[in-house]
């Protein structure tokens, strides 16, 4: 009788996992197929991404060269002008303008007084 029971016990696990391996197989037939589907358009996938690298490659030669190409015309205007010279001091008084002097102190006291209305705001 023990025996007996042992051997149907076998028998429903062998059963179990022979559904199992079915069904498996199953899946794996239909992840197979579904691979197949996409060989096509992962294929051009690759294409694209190789081709857009190419296009990169290119652009960035053509904007280095672009780029040394610039840096010597500048060096070529740099040199034909020569050194251009700068003041920062206004030969002449332009109409309606007025002359500050200490703006330093001007511009302390604007931030001070900034300064001063932000604390008088918190307080309240």
């Amino acid at each position: 009788m023990l025996s007996t029971m042992i051997n149907l016990l076998f028998l429903a696990v062998l059963l179990c996992v022979m559904a199992y391996g079915v069904m498996l197989s199953r899946r794996v037939g239909r992840l197979m197929k579904a691979l197949e589907e996409m060989g096509p358009l992962v294929k051009e996938f690759s294409q694209a991404v190789d081709k857009s690298e190419r296009s990169v490659t290119e652009m960035r030669m053509a904007a280095r060269e672009a780029g040394e190409t610039v840096t010597r015309e500048a060096e070529a205007l740099r040199d034909a002008v020569g050194a251009a010279p700068f003041s920062s001091i206004r030969r002449q008084q332009i109409a309606g303008m007025t002359r500050l002097s200490g703006k330093s102190d001007l511009v302390k006291s604007f931030f001070d007084r900034g300064r001063r209305q932000v604390e008088v705001a918190r307080q309240w």
